[in-house]
């Protein structure tokens, strides 16, 4: 890549008077940019490699991804400028960056709010005919999304089988919460009580948390959130079944008996192949004052403890609940009553 370099350092011995002519004039001009193109592209490849790393080991921060709308404009607008190798360059970005539904809402609200501005409106009509081409694209390739392998897990141990449950845990509106504004970007939000809820229900079970977002931006976030590695396992996009459009777990593929395989999700889109397997929970959307998780904890070591046989027994029992916690203490108390009254009428005085 360097080739040029010892061509432009012959051209700088020239005399003023030679330079002075126009061969040599122009012949210093173009070396000069050459070598600078060569350098700009050793440093860019450094720097993405020395990224690469980091991220690879988990030494990047959980930041939020912040002006990114703003961010993809400027892109677009060297995109135009460089020709047909920025817009394969900017094409590359988006599909490894965004999601689809992701990148559609971003480009809505964009829209939305920028009526007044040309360019904005600009990018995205280029950035619609980018979806439409991706879409059709994801469509044909479908087959090639999904699971590699028909056992995603381990073999469990033959002294844990029947004995251990394995809790399947989305990511997105369960664990954390993520959303795009125009002003910041994209912002990251962890739940109250995450790292406790984690930490206790991994003395019980065996943790995976199986999510449809890439490696890339679910490690640094667990890295944060599960610094004791209580959860042994992580599933990610590239784990799932695409279907029509969506990411979907599926749990026969996780080399575990689903009679004691229970995933809790709050996405309709998670749970497709095995609803009777799934606690459905109300997604969580951020709300600064929510217990849902420190309040899920009884239920959950409560059903560790009893050894059920069949865990879908305890889902249909549950089915269509939207306060489960709220539930099983009502419950919890009915079964204690009854239990005092029997106690009662055995021991109570013969008629």
């Amino acid at each position: 890549m360097l080739r040029g370099l010892p061509r432009l350092l012959r051209f700088g011995r020239c005399t003023a008077a030679a330079a002075a002519e126009a061969g040599c004039a122009r012949g210093v001009q173009t070396d000069a940019k050459a070598a600078s193109s060569v350098l700009d592209e050793v440093a860019k490849a450094r720097l993405q490699r020395i990224k690469s790393q980091l991220e690879a080991t988990g030494e990047l921060p959980v930041e939020a991804r912040s002006g990114a709308g703003w961010k993809a404009v400027r892109l677009v607008t060297r995109t135009l400028a460089l020709g047909t190798l920025g817009a394969g360059a900017a094409a590359t970005y988006y599909t490894y960056a965004y999601t689809t539904p992701e990148l559609t809402e971003v480009v809505k609200r964009t829209r939305s709010d920028s009526k007044d501005q040309p360019l904005l409106q600009t990018w995205c009509d280029v950035m619609e005919r980018y979806l439409a081409a991706r879409k059709n694209l994801e469509t044909r390739i479908k087959e090639f999304t999904d699971p590699a392998t028909d056992k995603l897990l381990p073999d469990l141990p033959p002294q844990l089988r029947g004995n251990v449950i394995t809790l399947v845990l989305d990511l997105d509106e369960l664990l954390v919460f993520k959303e795009w504004t125009r002003q910041k970007g994209w912002s990251i939000y962890k739940r109250a009580g995450v790292q406790e809820f984690l930490l206790e229900l991994g003395q019980y079970f065996e943790l995976v948390v199986y999510t449809d977002e890439p490696a890339t931006y679910t490690d640094p976030i667990l890295n944060k959130l599960d610094p004791h590695r209580a959860v042994p396992y992580r599933l990610y996009r590239t784990d799932t079944q695409y279907k029509d459009g969506r990411h979907v777990r599926d749990l026969s593929k996780l080399n575990r008996d689903l009679s004691h395989v229970l995933m809790i999700s709050a996405k309709p889109e998670a749970w497709e192949f095995q609803p009777e397997n799934t606690l459905k929970l109300r997604p969580w959307k951020g709300d600064a004052g929510d217990t849902g998780l420190i309040d899920l904890i009884p239920f959950l070591q409560f059903l560790a403890m009893r050894r059920v046989r069949d865990v879908r027994d305890v889902v249909k029992s549950y089915d269509g609940v939207e306060d489960i916690p709220t539930a099983f203490k009502a419950r919890l108390q009915e079964a204690a009553a009854h239990q005092k009254q029997a106690k009662r009428g055995l021991l109570g005085p013969a008629r």
